[in-house]
């Protein structure tokens, strides 16, 4: 059985010989080269070498081509501030002091911001090694992306006005769906929203403000023919529920849940969850033993592997030691 199709029946809910691993190497692609964020993410052929470097010595069953949460707010008008060693920061907000809602005719496109770089990597990623291991679109998720338009006010939002957050959700949404479009277009195998402010906000505010956004992209994306993925860095637990009843395919968590307790959850909901290792005690500070036992320890904590991913739990460190992440693989695949 092909890495992918270990990965794709794992996500389709189907039982399995081997657990399926998923190395979310964003930034920490390029230390595998000796490039630096700043040139992975806007450098094609230099992410192209750096995928291609994570596929050969890490051996996943799924990997993201890009993490950069910035690329949508990049295209509607954010300011970036770069670093080396990490994703970009938004340092602009259009929408902080305009409470108007974008025209639909500001969706991203295919020529929008960095996309057509994103895109064509896409394309070679899918052509070099499509059939082998199951590639990751990741979009900024919609909450995550209205608090890169609107800044903080979101949180006040919540109280002051509720339609306009709404509102705003619902233009979001439409980006997201339009992302999906376009990494599916690309060949992307599974479609991941990353929303990581998603661990700020209570369920009752979940519930009201963004479940009827997420059912319905995770809806439009089973309809495209993909899978789907709900991934919330940062403490999600009090969501774990809700998020489950938005009907994504499987949700990634970070070290802050209890893998375990969360699966027990997502287990009585039929959605495949995974995770959760931590990303600097042990990823980036632990030894390369650290590591295998943070694998065993965690598969052992789990009574049935069922819908079962083992992960890092959020966009991996640039400098997390490359024989760390080859220990992590070796544990999960003897």
């Amino acid at each position: 059985m092909k890495p992918k199709e270990v990965l794709i029946r794992t996500l389709q809910h189907e039982p399995v010989d081997q657990v399926a691993w998923v190395p979310f190497a964003g930034v920490h692609a390029g230390k595998l080269k000796g490039y630096n964020a700043t040139e992975v993410l806007t450098d094609g052929d230099k992410l192209f070498e750096s995928l291609m470097e994570v596929y050969r010595l890490y051996k996943p069953h799924g990997q993201p081509v890009v993490f950069d949460l910035q690329l949508e707010a990049e295209a509607l008008g954010c300011e970036l501030k770069w670093a080396d060693d990490c994703p970009p920061a938004v340092t602009s907000h259009p929408l902080e002091d305009d409470m108007s809602i974008p025209c639909n005719c500001t969706v991203p496109t295919e020529e929008s911001g960095r996309l057509p770089m994103v895109l064509d990597v896409m394309r070679k990623m899918n052509e070099a090694v499509g059939n082998d291991v199951a590639l990751f679109g990741l979009f900024c998720g919609p909450f995550t992306l209205a608090s890169h338009l609107r800044g903080n006010n979101i949180f006040m939002d919540m109280y002051d006005d509720e339609e306009y957050v709404k509102d705003l959700l619902a233009f979001c949404g439409k980006v997201s769906m339009r992302m999906s479009d376009m990494f599916i277009d690309a060949g992307m195998a599974v479609i991941a929203a990353v929303d990581p402010l998603i661990s700020q906000i209570s369920v009752d505010h979940f519930e009201e403000f963004v479940s009827p956004v997420y059912t319905d992209i995770f809806e439009y994306i089973r309809s495209r023919g993909v899978l789907s993925s709900f991934f919330v860095c940062g403490d999600a637990t009090r969501n774990i529920e809700a998020m489950c009843k938005t009907n994504p395919d499987s949700i990634f968590v970070d070290e802050n849940v209890d893998l375990a307790a969360a699966k027990r959850i997502t287990d009585e909901y039929n959605v495949t969850i995974g995770g959760n290792l931590p990303l600097t005690t042990v990823m980036l500070h632990g030894s390369q033993q650290d590591n295998m036992k943070c694998v065993i320890d965690e598969m052992d904590s789990i009574k049935y592997r069922r819908n079962l991913v083992i992960a890092p739990g959020c966009d991996m460190p640039y400098d997390t030691p490359i024989e760390n992440t080859i220990g992590v693989a070796q544990a999960i695949y003897n």
